[in-house]
């Protein structure tokens, strides 16, 4: 049975309802004195009038088919800061299963029995950790297993892009157009270097909006591809900046394949 969707209003007028749609359009429905007072009895008449009215609802939205995840599978979170703190409470409460691995550094590929039945893994860091991620996108794509990432960098908060297939983007590629396209590639690795050995950034005071910000984005992007439709940011990578409310987004395309084993710096 189709189920209001959220967001949707059922606003009473003298002579019916006024519905204010989650796209934000207005319906107005008109009923005689002897028809329905309540919003079920109005959804559960019988007749034509009725059965045109709920395919009404259903076109704009306001009555949607329940759906159960299409993706089987636990989502997997492993890592460590702030947004591993918010992040799986956030993925519960959209109703997702979620599980957390212990230890900063999982997976490993020889502990394969830590990523059983997972239908996307999740790595959460307070800083870049470009080797790890690295591996980690090796380990993902051998195993055709979807994967997001949400780390800081800088002052801004990044999530993605969110590997969903041989054909999106995924760290490998972002890092390879990272280096291509900065004017110090030199530096650019220099850095991602001393955060590997494991430097570490000056304290942000506004890090827990930055986590706040991209576990909200994450999770819609998860809730959504486990339910068959599709991630915002599937192959996009998205910046949050804490300090000015920003968020930019920024399209990733894969690199072709005889470009991978280019060296870098």
């Amino acid at each position: 049975m189709d189920a209001l969707a959220g967001g949707t209003s059922f606003v009473p007028t003298v002579d019916g309802w006024l519905i204010h749609t989650p796209q934000e359009d207005f319906l107005t429905v008109e009923v005689d004195g002897e028809r329905a007072t309540t919003v079920p009895d109005l959804l559960a008449e019988d007749g034509q009038d009725n059965a045109d009215l709920l395919e009404v609802l259903r076109q704009e939205g306001v009555l949607v088919a329940p759906t159960a995840p299409a993706v089987p599978g636990d989502v997997v979170v492993c890592g460590e800061g702030p947004l591993l703190e918010v992040l799986p409470p956030l993925l519960a409460a959209s109703g997702l299963a979620v599980r957390v691995l212990p230890g900063e550094d999982a997976p490993h590929a020889r502990e394969p029995e830590g990523l059983r039945d997972v239908a996307a893994l999740v790595v959460a860091t307070s800083r870049l950790r470009d080797e790890r991620f690295t591996l980690i996108d090796e380990y993902c794509r051998s195993r055709r297993l979807p994967w997001h990432l949400g780390y800081a960098e800088g002052r801004r908060w990044y999530a993605g892009p969110f590997h969903t297939g041989p054909d999106t983007a995924s760290y490998r590629d972002l890092r390879l157009r990272r280096l291509a396209a900065s004017p110090w590639p030199r530096e650019l690795a220099a850095h991602w270097a001393w955060l590997d050995a494991g430097g570490l950034p000056h304290p942000d005071p506004a890090a827990p909006i930055g986590a706040h910000l991209i576990a909200a984005l994450i999770t819609a992007d998860l809730r959504a591809f486990l339910h068959g439709g599709s991630p915002p940011g599937a192959g996009v990578q998205v910046g949050a900046d804490p300090a000015t409310g920003r968020i930019r987004r920024h399209p990733v395309l894969p690199v072709p394949g005889d470009l991978l084993m280019v060296e870098t710096p």
